[in-house]
């Protein structure tokens, strides 16, 4: 079974060694590889990887856009957040979706957090955080408030969500980061880059007066600022090393129809490539 994963930079990508092990679990003989490409060239390197056999792929940075229009069908999930990172090959055509969500739901509630009724802090407007709004509305959540650095950005995010979402029921707000209001939320999920850059968002320390459940989708060899400050607070917290091998699981589980066990795989990460646990 030839599979990739296709992004610009790729070499560090964590993802041949996930689905490796998931393969492992199974007995499949898998073949998955990094392919570097920029949004110019992932047309003619996908297409050589078909050609070669290719039956599946991840799809990351800065690619999803361009995936979105390459797949021949998309899920409703795909159509809502304009992005796909796996492609499943079905027949001649290429079926797009999008697992990110269903990776960070699966985190958060092996994590025992329940969304159900939850008051949701989401920061960042941008791809990583319109991937996982369905998903989290899905879930239950109640209440949903989209900050971002920009107010407008944050504005045209929630009147996309409103627009898509499942249930009338869901309230939405927006602001910018300075300006969140303490709503006593129950989870605050970091969907911003800021903890790639190493930079401190301007979170008024009263958002997380009621210890909130603290998400940052970064992860790495240190707890993000974000992740840094929440601590300060006393509040429960978790980076993305999960919501990437949940993503991960995902996309196995279309490509193969096997749904794999991720507990040991993220302990096997941490382990290997030395990434930060709260543990």
């Amino acid at each position: 079974m030839k599979l990739a994963v296709f992004g610009s930079p790729i070499r560090h990508s964590l993802s041949p060694d996930i689905h490796t092990a998931f393969a492992e679990q199974f007995g499949l003989a898998v073949q998955y590889t990094r392919i570097e490409a920029t949004a110019e060239q992932f047309e003619t390197r996908f297409a050589a990887f078909e050609k070669a056999g290719g039956i599946g792929a991840n799809i990351t940075l800065p690619l999803k856009e361009y995936a979105f229009t390459y797949a021949d069908s998309r899920s409703s999930i795909a159509s809502q957040t304009g992005a796909v990172n796996t492609l499943v090959k079905q027949g001649q055509d290429w079926f797009g979706t999008n697992t990110d969500g269903v990776g960070l739901v699966a985190d958060l509630q092996s994590l025992e957090t329940d969304l159900a009724g939850a008051r949701v802090l989401l920061l960042g407007a941008g791809g990583a955080a319109r991937g996982v709004i369905p998903a989290l509305t899905n879930a239950g959540v109640q209440y949903l408030h989209v900050a971002n650095r920009t107010e407008q950005r944050a504005n045209q995010l929630v009147q996309h969500a409103r627009k898509h979402a499942t249930s009338s029921t869901i309230e939405f707000a927006f602001s910018r980061i300075e300006d969140i209001p303490n709503m006593g939320f129950q989870v605050i999920v970091n969907a911003t880059s800021s903890g790639l850059q190493g930079q401190r968002l301007p979170i008024p320390s009263a958002v997380f007066a009621n210890t909130p459940f603290c998400y940052d989708m970064v992860y790495g060899a240190q707890p993000t600022l974000f992740l840094q400050a929440a601590l300060a607070s006393h509040c429960q917290v978790a980076d993305g090393l999960g919501m990437l091998v949940g993503q991960a699981a995902e996309s196995f589980r279309l490509w193969t129809g096997k749904t794999p066990e991720t507990g040991s795989v993220l302990t096997r990460l941490r382990n290997q490539h030395k990434l930060w646990s709260r543990t």
